[in-house]
């Protein structure tokens, strides 16, 4: 069940007479001489949204006139910021991303943080896992991170985009906690997999039963997943009778794994096919490297929306 909540934006008691932006109370520095359009939240505008559940996790600011500032972490992937926005101003190429602090942390200084890459796009920055951790460590500094970069229509006008550490601390811990409620893996990595053996191999090893483990965790955390088909194939190496056999052995492991951890039998739909040349991955085995990619066990899952 996904749950969603909002921390909103609520200034020091020295500075609630000031009706005024976030943007005139930071620092400003310039990378390009000329005008400068700032994008900050406003006091008054809702803060951190927190949206979690155990398939993904976001941490999400808005930033009026601009579009919204995204922590987003899948189940299985890495964590990853982004801004979204319908049409940035931005310029395509490469962004100073700074640390500014607000008008009343005056004794911390401005610091220049890393380069970004902008691109043209309704997510114009997309910073990965290392980057995004460095973001987190200002905002918990109180600091304003913010990306600096020129117009995409002017050469004299630069672009600043800010974010907002005001009831970050707060939002951050639930966004956190979330991160470590996540699946291990999300629909997308467990939805065609598949399960090689080594030659004449016929009970699961250790390591073919942990991958088992992850699809296992996802079916019974998704009630959208409704079917499994699962297909076992075999090498050419041996005669056809044989190869059958086995592949049907190998089949069977798997689906007695998967019925033995808690999936309904009457999900699954369990064929083998040996040697069958047409199966194949490699039609012409050259290479001992050859064979092991078509000795096989495939789960393709089947679920409630998913294109099937």
């Amino acid at each position: 069940m996904t749950r969603m909540r909002k921390f909103i934006l609520s200034w020091p008691v020295m500075l609630t007479a000031a009706a005024v932006s976030l943007a005139s109370q930071v620092l400003s520095t310039s990378v390009h001489a000329g005008s400068v359009s700032s994008f900050y939240p406003d006091l008054g505008e809702d803060g951190w949204i927190v949206d979690t559940s155990i398939f993904e996790c976001s941490l999400v600011q808005q930033i009026p006139d601009f579009g919204t500032a995204v922590f987003y972490h899948q189940a299985g992937e890495s964590m990853r910021f982004y801004l979204r926005s319908p049409n940035s101003p931005m310029q395509e190429g490469r962004a100073l991303l700074t640390s500014q602090p607000p008008r009343w942390r005056q004794d911390l200084q401005v610091r220049d943080l890393a380069y970004v890459d902008v691109q043209r796009s309704r997510q114009p920055v997309v910073m990965d896992a290392a980057q995004s951790q460095l973001l987190i460590a200002e905002l918990g500094r109180g600091m304003v991170p913010t990306l600096m970069r020129r117009a995409w229509f002017s050469d004299t006008e630069s672009v600043h985009v800010g974010i907002s550490p005001v009831r970050f601390g707060e939002a951050y811990a639930e966004y956190h906690q979330c991160q470590g409620n996540l699946l291990p893996v999300n629909f997308a990595q467990i939805e065609r997999s598949t399960v090689f053996w080594q030659s004449n191999q016929r009970e699961l090893s250790a390591q073919q039963q942990a991958q088992l483990d992850d699809i296992v965790t996802y079916m019974k955390a998704d009630p959208a997943v409704y079917a499994v088909d699962i297909n076992g194939f075999t090498d050419s190496a041996g005669n056809a009778r044989d190869n059958l056999e086995l592949s049907r052995i190998r089949a069977f492991a798997v689906q007695t794994y998967l019925v033995e951890q808690g999936i309904d039998e009457n999900m699954l739909t369990t064929r083998y096919f040996g040697s069958t040349p047409q199966f194949r991955i490699v039609r012409n085995e050259q290479s001992a490297e050859d064979r092991d990619r078509n000795r096989r066990v495939t789960l393709r899952l089947h679920r409630d929306g998913s294109g099937d």
